[in-house]
């Protein structure tokens, strides 16, 4: 029993047909899918984001001290004058 190439040759010219389309398809896609690029991106944006938001509220802690400060700064000295100006008054 003699196998002739001739009649399997239309089968491996189908098969490497295929293969090469799949490996073409396959490429395309490597070369296009950049989902994991985005992902990392997204990642690293949303640490910059989570860093910002932190510096952001310790700033707005500080500043929160700061106003509470003058605020009883200001009533302190506000009842200081008051109670000069009651002194001279009733002198």
């Amino acid at each position: 029993m003699k196998l002739s190439f001739i009649k399997y040759l239309p089968i491996l010219s189908s098969l490497a047909r295929t293969f090469m389309l799949n490996a073409k398809h396959d490429y395309k896609i490597r070369t296009f899918d950049k989902t994991k690029e985005k992902i990392n991106t997204i990642e690293h944006l949303i640490v910059k984001l989570d860093k910002k938001i932190g510096e952001c509220r310790n700033e707005i802690d500080n500043l929160r001290q700061q106003v509470i400060f003058s605020r009883n700064l200001n009533i302190i000295l506000s009842v200081m004058i008051i109670v000069l100006f009651l002194i001279m008054l009733f002198k």
